[in-house]
């Protein structure tokens, strides 16, 4: 046991992540995953006095991943209106759909930075600025882009981040963490809690509920020691490399996958200019069944990629090869004419 040097750990990882988001340690969470850490500020928005009943509205979307969009749906049963966006014909939600969604009484709108159906990517400095005129907050969704695309809190105005390490952070499953703007901070008591959002959790004192004056309120039990190590490993290595290059990087690999794919006969969900797309390059197939399978037989041949419905979702990073890409969906063209 070492719990200076374990906690050290988590503070250095803490660190890195707000470094990553131009930002600084007191403003982010640690917690286990994003979906944990929303249903924290699920809680702290259902107990606040600062926001009034006739305001208990969330705008959210099918494009949110599902454990976001869970956790607003939860508070329906504390008098909470949780409106649902449908996506449009090309499985996107445009920032216009938020827009025209957006009402003086809304609490919260909910959008994920890059979609993780098929990484459709949408503008959040003009999304925070039209959701704050009409006096909403907005949380962000990140997992999907993080690494791969400059993100600065402070530029974008956003009131929350979530996002975790196991994707383009270059970590691994069971970290996450939470960005809260210092302006909300205070107004939020997060009935999800644990004694690492205490003032001083190692004071051991069961009589107070003392909340910590950061956004290390929303910190649960005991953080994620060995994760951390990994999250503070990749954000560094990432941090070192670049993230402006990294995405200079990850637009030519789109555009020759757009290329590419046009020449397979392969079709491409989402938006088709590559400045509108995260990392992902989702190709359609006819089923979930056929994706599955896709799936499954490209991994024998070492090439990793994820199935999300009927789509297959190609993610590569700054240190993917072109010709790694160009490979996978050649692949996936051979299997699907094989079918």
């Amino acid at each position: 046991m070492d719990w200076e040097g374990w906690i050290a750990e988590v503070e250095g990882a803490r660190t890195a992540f707000a470094t990553l988001l131009g930002t600084v340690p007191a403003n982010i969470a640690v917690g286990t995953s994003v979906s944990q850490l929303v249903s924290s500020v699920a809680s702290a928005l259902a107990t606040s006095e600062k926001i009034p009943f006739t305001c208990r509205r969330i705008v959210s979307s099918v494009a949110d991943f599902p454990g976001v969009v869970h956790a607003w749906l939860a508070l329906r049963a504390q008098g909470w209106q949780i409106e649902l966006l449908e996506a449009d014909e090309r499985n996107c939600v445009g920032a216009e759909r938020f827009y025209a969604a957006l009402k003086q009484d809304t609490a919260l709108l909910s959008v994920p930075h890059v979609g993780y159906t098929n990484g459709a990517l949408l503008d959040l400095p003009a999304l925070a600025d039209a959701a704050h005129a009409r006096g909403s907050l907005v949380f962000v969704d990140a997992y999907q882009s993080l690494g791969t695309i400059p993100l600065n809190v402070q530029a974008s105005a956003v009131d929350f981040l979530a996002a975790g390490t196991l994707k383009y952070l270059c970590g691994t499953a069971g970290i996450a963490f939470l960005y809260v703007h210092p302006r909300v901070q205070e107004q939020l008591r997060p009935t999800v809690t644990g004694w690492f959002g205490r003032q001083n959790p190692f004071a051991f004192d069961p009589r107070q509920l003392d909340y910590a004056a950061s956004a290390s309120r929303f910190d649960l039990g005991t953080p994620p020691v060995l994760n951390a190590y990994a999250a503070r490993s990749g954000i560094d290595l990432l941090l070192a490399t670049g993230i402006e290059l990294i995405r200079a990087q990850i637009l030519r690999l789109s555009a020759s996958a757009s290329e590419h794919a046009a020449r397979l006969g392969l079709t491409i969900n989402g938006p088709l200019d590559v400045s509108a797309r995260g990392a992902t390059t989702a190709i359609e197939t006819p089923s979930p069944g056929h994706a599955h399978q896709i799936e499954v037989d490209l991994r024998q041949r070492a090439m990793l990629v994820s199935a999300r419905g009927h789509l297959v979702r190609l993610a590569p990073h700054g240190f993917t090869h072109e010709e790694e890409v160009l490979a996978t969906l050649t692949a996936i063209a051979q299997l699907l004419k094989a079918t």
